[in-house]
């Protein structure tokens, strides 16, 4: 199916919230709604289309080879995939979304591509991450998506501005490495961080340290830190 011929339907997706569009197998843009071209400072939706990552601005255009491989990793699996994007925009802005891949079919069930959904969020949104945290792990969710968090979970202890940022993407499932890269620090003082972060919460270890972390709502909120760190993060798939 080719969005674009079909008018009506590119209608009702111009009236979604968020930033959408979708690609085709070889990561071009085929179609992308006005939200998204202003987001990228594009002049038009159609000023996209046939370009592809590698066109974007300078920082987004830095991670082009990190969202061509997701794509193509939804496509090669079918499977859908949220990533965490905080990036600096051509207003001047930094942003933070959670973009939603999945693939797209032809009207024969033969994938032609991906499509995306980008929801912005900001310094108080809560995460529906956090409830997909709580399935995986086989805990029941503290609170539903749109709850608030205020006397629902248990104190959090005082942490540092780099203790919270480790243990929010450790709760992602991230390893060491990949949080100290995320962070532009060593291996060494990410594992340094847990450690405190097990004293400060009373847990034995890193496993405990997550079910601690839910005890207290951690996961379901971005530490306002990494909302000026540019990132592309796989956190559901």
């Amino acid at each position: 199916m080719n969005i674009s011929s079909h008018p009506p339907l590119t209608a009702v997706f111009e009236h979604m919230p968020g930033c959408w569009g979708c690609k085709n197998t070889d990561s071009l843009f085929v179609h992308v709604n006005q939200e998204f071209a202003d987001l990228v400072g594009a002049t038009s939706p159609d000023a996209l289309i046939g370009k592809t990552d590698f066109d974007m601005p300078a920082a987004l255009s830095a991670y082009a080879n990190t969202f061509q491989q997701q794509d193509k990793q939804v496509m090669q699996t079918g499977r859908c995939m949220r990533v965490l994007n905080i990036h600096p925009y051509p207003n001047g802005q930094w942003h933070a979304h959670v973009f939603t891949k999945v693939p797209w079919y032809d009207d024969n069930g033969k994938i032609k591509g991906t499509l995306f959904h980008g929801q912005a969020i900001n310094n108080s949104a809560i995460l529906e991450v956090g409830q997909w945290i709580c399935n995986a792990i086989g805990h029941e969710s503290p609170c539903p998506p749109n709850a608030p968090l205020t006397n629902t979970h248990k104190p959090l202890p005082s942490l540092t501005t780099r203790e919270s940022e480790v243990l929010f993407l450790h709760l992602y499932g991230k390893k060491p490495q990949l949080i100290a890269k995320v962070l532009g620090v060593s291996v060494k003082t990410v594992e340094n961080h847990f450690a405190n972060l097990r004293i400060k919460m009373g847990a034995s270890s890193k496993t405990e340290l997550v079910d601690k972390a839910l005890e207290c709502g951690v996961g379901f909120c971005i530490p306002n830190s990494l909302l000026k760190q540019q990132m592309a993060l796989v956190i559901s798939e």
